[in-house]
């Protein structure tokens, strides 16, 4: 993993993805349509920066193996959210 990539990208995913819950959920603040459809496109080239540099800070010098109590602690995490996820599936058929 190389944390001078892995950083930025995660703070650049986090600000768009704030960014686009802030134009389409709080329209009240932003009183011209204009700066919303601003908002949206900068927000949007963020995050999509953020997504695009995640995997070469993840993946670069090889694929990261955690050992010991990181290991349970994201088999712990895949496994909640995979069960949410089954669950949320479920609950709106």
């Amino acid at each position: 993993m190389d944390w001078e990539i892995l950083f930025p990208a995660l703070a650049f995913t986090i600000a768009g993805a704030f960014g686009i819950w802030a134009s389409y959920d709080t329209n009240f603040l932003f009183p011209a349509d204009t700066f919303i459809q601003g908002l949206h496109a900068t927000s949007m080239f963020v995050l999509a920066l953020g997504l695009l540099l995640i995997p070469g800070g993840l993946f670069k010098g090889g694929t990261p193996r955690p050992r010991g109590a990181g290991l349970a602690v994201i088999v712990t995490l895949v496994t909640m959210t995979t069960a949410l996820g089954i669950l949320f599936i479920i609950l709106n058929l």
